[in-house]
């Protein structure tokens, strides 16, 4: 099961650097719950989502507001129906043209092969800097 999962995470995060959003849709059960633990204030299309509904809208927020260069998993540990994702992303605000990289920590619980529950960590502060063009302190 961990090689069929982690071939499936690969291929989904092809699929999210392509902008194939609807291959990463099909992917979520339809009531999945995404929670980002960003500054919303600052990536208002992330934070607490529920339904595959949802989570479409952000990632549409997603796109509007920056390219995507780079979602690059750096390591994975699958346990059973469950994945740590260790992913280097990097994008640019379409608006101010600066850009925003840094490691996030995906933390994911499949059922019947479908994503039903994904927590992302990121270095927020760090975030928030960069996608606003000065240091917060």
């Amino acid at each position: 099961m961990s090689d069929v999962l982690r071939e499936r995470l690969n291929t989904l995060y092809a699929a999210i650097k392509l902008g194939q959003f609807d291959f990463v849709l099909h992917s979520m059960a339809d009531d999945i719950e995404y929670v980002s633990y960003a500054p919303v204030k600052v990536f208002r299309f992330l934070g607490h989502r529920r339904g595959k509904a949802a989570v479409a809208e952000a990632l549409r927020g997603a796109h509007l507001a920056f390219d995507l260069v780079s979602c690059e998993p750096v390591s994975m540990i699958i346990e059973s129906e469950n994945a740590a994702v260790i992913v280097f992303a990097r994008s640019v605000n379409r608006t101010t043209g600066r850009s925003v990289q840094g490691m996030l920590a995906h933390f994911m619980r499949f059922r019947d092969g479908k994503i039903v529950e994904l927590r992302e960590f990121m270095d927020s502060f760090s975030a928030a800097e960069q996608a606003l063009g000065r240091t917060l302190l």
